[in-house]
């Protein structure tokens, strides 16, 4: 830290400096070299390059000399069609291959056939086609009656599938129907659709029904005690268990969590302590350098005369 406040404080002032940027080399130049201009420094360019043949080697002079051979007469080609070539090709291709270990096919020659016996023909097996009277006269004469009749199937086949036709009725049961189960019939009765009977019919149960709600009100009005039977029976005692509880002491869980948590507390605030007073610690020693380094400082910048040295006096004798 003293080294480095030393060398700012002993260091000289900034001297500004133009900053070398690409953009000051980027300038264009505004003049444009002339066809004859160019023609000159290729010219120039041309009479700078000099042409250096490299030396022979040594081999090329000592040797004797050789004997050049003679040109060779290359074969005459001569033209050939596909499908000699082809045949050529399957020839080499042949003659290529190599001879495997082929197994030998036996061959089953058919037995002779008997020269005595004479080849006879079945007469009932030959079919001869018997000429018959053949002509497209009765085809052609009259086309329109035939396709009338073409057109009268076509009507009909549509009749048929037009028609309508119903499914069977469902087959009667083997078994007797028990005609004693059978609903009875309906009965004629007079009946009176009167307005004044419509209106007491009305009123009757309307009578009717509000009686029946009085008496249901009545009857939860009505205080109705039960017969205290209870009084008159025997006391409940209850048993006594031949094996008593024994009660001991337990702990909670939530009490031993209770006390992990209070250590976890206390450690939390001891390591806070401890950090707070290393930071005051180091804190206080940065303090004490600094100050140290200060008074260095300026004992170094008071200025200090050195001594005026001592030296011999030296006589000058007058010319």
């Amino acid at each position: 830290m003293s080294l480095r406040r030393s060398e700012r404080i002993r260091s000289k002032r900034t001297v500004p400096v133009t900053p070398e940027l690409t953009t000051r080399k980027r300038t264009r130049t505004y003049h444009i070299e002339s066809q004859q201009e160019r023609e000159d420094k290729e010219y120039e360019e041309v009479k700078k390059f000099k042409f250096k043949a490299k030396p022979a080697p040594n081999f090329v002079f000592d040797s004797e000399p050789v004997g050049i051979p003679k040109k060779k007469k290359a074969k005459i080609t001569r033209a050939n069609t596909p499908t000699t070539l082809r045949r050529t090709r399957k020839q080499k291709a042949k003659a290529g291959k190599k001879v495997t270990n082929q197994v030998m096919k036996r061959v089953k020659a058919l037995p002779l056939p008997d020269l005595n016996k004479v080849f006879e023909v079945n007469k009932d097996q030959i079919k001869v086609t018997k000429p018959a009277p053949f002509s497209f006269d009765g085809r052609y004469n009259n086309p329109n009656t035939v396709k009338a009749d073409l057109l009268q199937k076509a009507i009909k086949e549509e009749n048929k599938k037009r028609q309508f036709k119903a499914t069977s009725l469902f087959e009667t049961p083997a078994f007797a129907i028990d005609m004693s189960l059978s609903k009875s019939c309906t009965r004629v009765e007079p009946f009176n659709l009167s307005k004044p009977d419509f209106h007491e019919r009305k009123l009757e149960n309307r009578e009717k029904r509000l009686e029946a709600e009085n008496n249901i009100l009545k009857e939860r009005r009505d205080f109705k005690a039960t017969y205290p039977h209870v009084i008159f029976e025997e006391p409940f005692i209850p048993e006594k268990d031949s094996t008593y509880c024994v009660v001991e002491e337990f702990n909670l869980n939530s009490e031993k969590r209770g006390l992990d948590r209070k250590k976890y507390d206390m450690s939390v605030k001891e390591q806070k302590l401890l950090m707070e007073k290393q930071l005051e610690t180091e804190k206080e020693k940065q303090e004490k350098e600094n100050k140290k380094e200060i008074s260095l400082l300026r004992k170094k910048l008071v200025h200090k005369a050195n001594n005026v040295g001592e030296y011999k006096t030296q006589a000058y004798e007058s010319i």
